[in-house]
């Protein structure tokens, strides 16, 4: 393999495995670092959705008002630590100047685009590679409790339809005699036959031992400080200088502190996550679900059931909050009546943090400032809806300059 098709990866969670597995199938020597042993990256808690129906970015009208007054409630599902902290102002305000109608109109299509071209490209892998992460494609449930819960998710699916995502509004009866194996405290919910979930433990696991049999280089706990002049080096924490043609960042809520060693100002935030997995669930759904209302996920994963859910904006913070846990659990409860919260406070609690950009749209492409610098990040919560569509658009923008998908709104240099 001649050195200008050398490409170096840095993260191992699932932005930089997708990136790899596509640069890799297109002819390329691909190495991927990993400041960690690529065991404790977001991509492993997570639940799991595949979701063409999120066209609606974080960054939408509204969003700050709810988003204040959820601050004020210990046990809700959003929270922003406040801090005197240049960044994270910064990004505040950008956040707010997106949140428009406008903005959601113009993202629409984009998102829809990268979302179902990353399905279609997880079920082609899953046959060609002949993969098994129990990638179920049912459909997803947004439930509801109340009225108001289930006009705003109507709103949603009027915005799916007119983007060409099929989408229906359901009774609670509709819903029960689709989802017949857990019962729900619910008053409707809106139902998206394109969404689909899998398990992301199984998937990341199968991908690395995928990686490794086409000749994808591995190197674990090597942090990265800098890049060299043009992009094509990285300098690790130990002063060692690796070489490559290209090189690729996706180390998700860390890259903010890579490109300020770099020169290049990327605003993001990370967002505190949590989920609790039952390995042993009294009730088991088929198809997974949003919680409206709790803006929690539920999951089934090959005899699994996970719960997810809360935004937290603290900065690089992985400790537990007990009243957001403890919000997580009501939510289940109030939910699914059958469970208690005896069958939740056993379990062990993941947490994760995921890279959030401003305008709610990832950053995906090439870094102006460098001639061979890449970067494909900001995947907030849809990492596994995301990523392979990204990963696949970095590929060809360093085989063939150009990318089908590749949109302004995407541009990493957007901010600078």
């Amino acid at each position: 393999m001649s050195e200008n098709r050398h490409v170096i990866v840095v993260g191992a969670g699932v932005a930089g495995l997708a990136t790899a597995y596509y640069l890799n199938k297109s002819g390329c020597e691909v190495t991927v670092l990993d400041k960690s042993d690529g065991k404790d990256n977001c991509s492993y808690g997570n639940a799991g959705m595949v979701v063409p129906s999120h066209i609606v970015p974080l960054a939408s009208p509204g969003i700050i008002s709810k988003g204040l007054r959820w601050m004020l409630k210990a046990e809700s599902p959003f929270y922003i630590k406040p801090r005197l902290d240049m960044d994270l102002l910064s990004w505040g305000w950008k956040f707010k100047q997106a949140s428009t109608e406008k903005h959601v109109k113009e993202s629409g299509p984009v998102l829809r685009d990268l979302l179902l071209r990353n399905r279609t490209l997880l079920i082609s892998m899953e046959e060609e590679e002949e993969l098994d992460f129990g990638f179920q494609r049912n459909g997803l449930f947004n439930l509801c409790r109340t009225e108001k819960g289930l006009e705003e998710e109507a709103e949603v699916v009027k915005r799916a339809k007119e983007l060409g995502i099929p989408a229906e509004v359901l009774t609670a009866e509709e819903v029960r005699e689709m989802e017949p194996k857990i019962k729900m405290n619910i008053i409707g919910a809106t139902y998206f036959p394109k969404d689909a979930h899998l398990h992301p433990g199984s998937l990341m696991n199968q991908l690395k031992v995928l990686l490794r049999e086409k000749g994808v280089e591995f190197k674990f706990n090597t942090k990265i400080e800098g890049v060299g002049d043009e992009g094509q080096d990285v300098i690790t924490s130990d002063g060692q200088k690796i070489s490559a043609s290209k090189v690729v960042l996706c180390p998700g809520a860390w890259t903010p502190a890579l490109a300020k060693n770099i020169g290049f100002s990327l605003p993001m935030q990370a967002g505190k996550g949590y989920s609790i997995t039952l390995k042993d669930p009294k009730q088991l759904p088929d198809i997974c679900a949003l919680l409206a209302e709790a803006k929690v996920s539920m999951t089934p994963m090959l005899g699994e059931l996970r719960f997810g859910g809360t935004m937290e904006i603290v900065g690089i913070d992985q400790s537990v909050t007990p009243a957001k846990i403890s919000a997580l659990k009501k939510s289940v409860i109030q939910y699914f009546p059958e469970y208690t919260m005896d069958d939740l406070d056993g379990e062990e609690v993941w947490v994760g943090l995921r890279p959030c950009s401003p305008d709610g749209l990832p950053y995906v492409g090439k870094i102006d400032k460098y001639e061979n610098l890449y970067i494909s990040t900001g995947h907030a919560m849809m990492g596994i809806s995301l990523s392979f569509s990204s990963g696949e658009l970095i590929s060809q923008l360093i085989s063939d300059g150009q990318a089908e998908l590749s949109h302004p709104l995407l541009n990493p240099n957007r901010y600078t």
